[in-house]
């Protein structure tokens, strides 16, 4: 008697499995759009939802330079900014995690809280320049499900504004 509990229990475990994939479950791609403030400038942008891969500015458009911004932590420097929305209303994003450049974030460092409230997107800025055009984000919307990663891709033929407001590779 004892057996046949145990091998219910293993049978309702591997069932279990086998309709959730231990735990591990897909969830669609998440909404990425330019942010509010259009951070770097009005450049081209391109969301390829199905490869999850964000392609910005084009032959002779411009990131423009930005400031620092010490209360937000941000430093200065050419700059491209994204809004990225949650992809699920009904994900518990209480234990999100993002990693960028090598620096591993939870909900609470990287979610918009608005009135208290925290929200279901966040923005970032991150820095780009001639040497930098390929930028990688990993997301973990909530635990038990797939982790997204997620390309930001700065397009051939565009260029970087410096400090002083000057093209790089234009003359002086």
């Amino acid at each position: 008697m004892k057996n046949v509990k145990i091998l219910a229990i293993l049978m309702c475990f591997c069932a279990i499995f086998s309709v959730y994939g231990c735990g591990e479950r897909e969830l669609p791609s998440a909404k990425i759009t330019r942010d509010d403030a259009r951070t770097g400038g009005t450049l081209s942008f391109v969301y390829d939802k199905n490869e999850r891969t964000v392609t910005i500015g084009g032959m002779g458009e411009v990131v423009q330079y930005s400031a620092a911004d010490e209360a937000n932590g941000v430093e200065e420097g050419t700059r491209v900014g994204l809004k990225i929305t949650a992809p699920d209303e009904d994900v518990d994003l209480s234990s999100a995690t993002l990693e960028m450049n090598g620096v591993h974030y939870s909900s609470s460092d990287f979610l918009e809280t608005i009135n208290g409230q925290k929200q279901r997107f966040f923005e970032i800025q991150p820095l780009v320049s001639e040497d930098d055009k390929k930028i990688e984000l990993k997301i973990c919307w909530s635990e038990g499900t797939k982790e997204q990663t997620y390309q930001i891709l700065i397009a051939p033929g565009t260029k970087f504004m410096t400090k002083t407001g000057q093209v790089q590779g234009e003359g002086k």
